[in-house]
């Protein structure tokens, strides 16, 4: 009797209470290589993405896209760096150029003084007077360009991105540098290719990249464009759901939808409401801040994809290791 009483007064033997609030709230510790991190990775592949057997189209993962969009931008914002700063030395070389003109050549010396100003942005010329504006306030020029850049022209990117979801979802939230593709496109007889689709079909140096929200339409739309002797199409893995969940706020421009969210539940076990996230709202192209932030998350990914090999790689170093020691041992006893 006394065992027993002993047994349920042991504290280590009690179980705790669990908490609901932070029923579904999981440890980020990598614990290394375990059977239960392996199946939690196969599920989460499983829910993420929509693999099929007889898929005849190539996939892109979520970290080559934004390798492939550093490389792509980093080119693109040098080059328009560079047109800026030419465009900077030719208004120079005016402003000089009619500094050297004498007074009765080109108007007064009051008329260029203007001519220099507005060449400055400091105010504009009244046409048929020798007075100026108001000066006008440049400081938003500054801050308009920080906000966004203006995108490039698609004949100098590899790559076309495609967004073949409707016209409204795309307007809600689409990828930063896509182009609306509706899937209902497919369904023409004739003229069911856009004009940028048939700049960049079958080129060498380019790609088209179409995605979805969640892989649910958008392998059909790949096989068919294959099929239509397309062969340069590449399919983004795992849509908007899986970028925005490993780059939360540096692709997506506009509201994030629900479908990039898992369903998380409250305490009396009903799904709460996804979050309202709006982010890069009207930026057409990727500034240097968006550039730097996707550079930090590129890094983080690829360091756990890393850690995910090693320990991939240990569990099937200790299985052969295990299978070699038992075909060892059945060997001995057999030949005892």
């Amino acid at each position: 009797m006394t065992s027993r009483n002993a047994k349920k007064n042991d504290v280590f033997s009690k179980k705790i209470p669990s908490n609901p609030r932070y029923q579904n709230v999981k440890t980020r510790l990598d614990t290394g290589a375990s059977a239960s991190n392996y199946l939690n990775r196969i599920e989460e592949i499983k829910k993420n993405h929509r693999y099929r057997k007889d898929e005849i189209f190539k996939r892109m993962k979520v970290s080559t896209f934004a390798q492939l969009v550093l490389q792509v931008a980093e080119v693109c914002n040098l080059e328009l760096d560079r047109l800026e700063l030419d465009t900077a030395r030719s208004d120079c070389g005016s402003v000089r150029a009619e500094d050297e003109l004498p007074p009765g050549e080109d108007g007064s010396a009051s008329e260029r003084r203007l001519l220099q100003d507005v060449i400055r942005g400091v105010g504009e010329v009244e046409v048929g007077s020798g007075k100026s504006s108001p000066e006008i306030d440049t400081s938003m020029n500054h801050e308009e360009q920080k906000s966004g850049c203006n995108m490039p022209d698609l004949t100098s990117l590899p790559f076309l991105l495609l967004d073949i979801r409707d016209k409204d979802a795309y307007d809600e939230c689409h990828i930063i540098g896509s182009l609306n593709y509706p899937a209902s496109m497919l369904s023409r007889s004739v003229n069911y290719l856009s004009k940028e689709m048939l700049l960049f079909k079958n080129k060498p140096g380019k790609i088209i990249v179409v995605y979805d929200a969640d892989e649910k339409i958008c392998p059909n739309v790949a096989t068919v464009l294959v099929q239509r002797e397309i062969d340069n199409v590449i399919m983004l893995s795992g849509g908007l759901k899986v970028l925005n969940k490993k780059f939360p706020s540096c692709f997506l421009s506009g509201k994030v939808p629900s479908t990039c969210y898992s369903p998380k539940m409250d305490r009396k076990g009903n799904p709460k409401s996804p979050p309202n996230i709006v982010s890069n709202v009207g930026v057409d192209w990727y500034t240097p801040e968006l550039l730097e932030k996707i550079q930090d998350n590129l890094d983080e990914v690829l360091l756990s994809n890393e850690s995910s090999r090693l320990s991939s790689r240990l569990t099937s170093s200790r299985a052969s290791k295990a299978t070699s020691v038992a075909s060892g041992t059945s060997s001995q006893a057999t030949w005892r």
